[in-house]
């Protein structure tokens, strides 16, 4: 982000979800995406952990640390579309391994038609394990129309 846009100057928080913030992501969201509820839900069932990158009261991203499989996974990992580019993304990556903790090993999705994301992974040690997974989700756009899709993902994993 350079000099001369809004946000410069105001300073790059990560915080795990609290309760309070459901409500301010969720304005955020097209009408029924759910999504931050669902990591709520989640969160308070102790199966992951939502990250938050906030610019003083703007939610600009967040990533989630599923605790629930073998090795912990940062999934759901996005930025808005503004503030791309400006490390919040590695900011958000940062924060997960300081929750998995020294020692501890943490696995990232990233969809084998992400070449950028990809790129910061490797950049920031990630290394692929072999593994690939194909999900079929569904979500809301930001349209709010109810979209189907197929990501086809290479899994990497790196010891903190």
């Amino acid at each position: 982000m350079d000099a001369a846009s809004p946000a410069a100057g105001i300073p790059l928080t990560i915080r795990v979800l609290e309760e309070a913030d459901v409500g301010v992501i969720e304005s955020l969201e097209p009408a029924g995406k759910g999504f931050v509820r669902a990591m709520w839900a989640r969160q308070r069932a102790g199966q992951s952990g939502l990250l938050v990158a906030w610019r003083g009261a703007e939610p600009i991203g967040s990533g989630e640390i599923a605790w629930d499989g073998a090795v912990p996974e940062l999934r759901n990992l996005a930025v808005r579309a503004p503030h791309r580019g400006s490390g919040a993304g590695s900011a958000l990556i940062a924060a997960a391994e300081r929750a998995v903790g020294v020692g501890g090993s943490l696995e990232i999705g990233v969809g084998t038609d992400n070449p950028r994301a990809a790129a910061l992974y490797e950049r920031l040690g990630y290394r692929p394990t072999g593994a690939r997974v194909t999900t079929i989700y569904f979500y809301i756009d930001e349209a709010g129309v109810r979209q189907q899709a197929t990501e086809i993902s290479q899994m990497l994993v790196k010891r903190v």
